[in-house]
């Protein structure tokens, strides 16, 4: 027989498991589609680039879908960025070409560990700006042998590039010059308080970092020889001769010839087909003049060049590129 303190615990016992079973129920739904809202991230560059103003504006644009929230977080740029995926912690990435290619292919510094990766966008070009002080001496890039060079941060596709680009100019690492990684914010104080020599900024234009510098110190943008350039390209395809426009930074009047890789916003490729698909309407349809507003950057990202990014389209991107009748 059932004593009364008997009922009791068992009416305790059945009204927690049926409060467990609520907030259970409660908490699922809060990640589910039904309702809920599902938390998705998109991990940029530093917060003085183009990345991570562009990603806080696609963030914004993205959320007004119901059921989803999107975030943009600062990074290390390109090669974490691709990292932070292969790991999860990121779902949406912006990657320069170099960066998305190689992880794509397992190349370069991704040798041996090929990642998984879809393409969303191409967007704005980022050229290749090697800056130093007017009146160091250093007028030409070979003349950065035995100097030391900020070259960005640590796994970002700015040193990326900076390896290769240097090592075709006959300057590799630690044998002609002396490499130090440093962000684009730390590399133009350096080069102010004489740490470095020379400072490398891949971005899209115009650099914040480089317009402040150039306020308040004269400076100057070294030039690439068109030969050197040509190699370049054949031997690494997603490099493309590019022109620093005179009079995009204070001091510099004439156009100045380097490279430059092309953006991707990449996504993990198991993201739903749907989801990406509406994810691309929404930024090159619905909201499309506030993405392409959201930095000066943005105003060569068509919907034209948009489907050619340097890893295989995600599905849900291809259809809508396909309705838009840019794809074939």
């Amino acid at each position: 027989m059932f004593t009364k303190e008997r009922i009791i615990k068992l009416s305790l016992s059945g009204l927690i498991f049926i409060t467990f079973a609520y907030l259970a129920g409660c908490s699922s739904s809060a990640a589910g589609k039904d309702g809920g809202t599902n938390q998705l991230k998109i991990v940029t560059a530093t917060t003085t680039g183009a990345y991570y103003p562009v990603g806080g504006v696609m963030a914004s644009i993205l959320s007004e879908m119901e059921g989803y929230n999107f975030t943009a977080e600062a990074s290390g740029g390109s090669q974490e960025n691709a990292r932070l995926m292969d790991s999860k912690q990121a779902q949406i990435g912006f990657l320069g070409s170099d960066s998305s290619y190689n992880a794509y292919n397992g190349l370069e510094s991704f040798e041996g560990k090929a990642i998984e990766l879809a393409g969303l966008a191409q967007i704005y070009s980022m050229p290749f700006h090697v800056v130093v002080l007017k009146g160091s001496g250093i007028e030409s890039m070979e003349d950065l042998k035995g100097k030391t060079v900020a070259v960005g941060a640590p796994g970002s596709g700015t040193s990326g590039k900076a390896k290769i680009i240097l090592e075709e100019f006959g300057l590799p690492f630690e044998k002609e010059i002396k490499a130090e990684y440093l962000n684009f914010t730390e590399g133009a104080e350096a080069l102010i308080d004489g740490n470095v020599d020379a400072v490398i900024i891949s971005v899209g234009l115009p650099s914040g970092n480089i317009q402040e510098l150039a306020t308040s110190h004269e400076i100057e943008l070294l030039p690439f020889e068109k030969e050197k350039i040509s190699k370049l390209i054949e031997k690494y395809p997603y490099f493309r001769e590019t022109q620093i426009p005179g009079r995009t930074y204070k001091g510099i009047d004439e156009d100045v010839t380097v490279v430059s890789v092309p953006t991707d916003i990449v996504v993990a490729p198991d993201l739903d087909e749907e989801l990406v698909y509406n994810m691309t309407k929404m930024l090159y349809d619905t909201h499309y003049d506030q993405f392409i507003n959201s930095h000066a950057s943005m105003k060569e990202s068509t919907l034209e060049i948009a489907p050619y990014t340097s890893v295989p389209l995600h599905p849900g991107a291809e259809k809508f590129y396909k309705e838009k009748g840019v794809l074939k």
